[in-house]
């Protein structure tokens, strides 16, 4: 896994404090996209910083699908 590029970090909506960013990552011969997040979560007497991610788009290393910035990265 290669990380190829990496967004601003943009807060969400709402209370508390819960901030995202994307990740552009090749693995093997595909790119793929994840949306990560931290939040930090209130348990009653101390606040934790949780991290998580997921999977919101993929393209194979030669599909003409891909954004031309995100090919000019590799």
């Amino acid at each position: 896994m290669k990380k190829i590029y990496e967004t601003n970090e943009w807060k969400g909506r709402g209370s508390g404090k819960h901030y995202y960013h994307n990740e552009y990552r090749q693995e093997d011969d595909k790119v793929v996209k994840y949306k990560c997040h931290r939040g930090k979560n209130f348990d009653g007497n101390e606040s934790e910083w949780v991290e998580d991610e997921k999977v919101v788009d993929s393209w194979d290393v030669d599909s003409p699908d891909m954004p031309d910035w995100l090919r000019n990265k590799l």
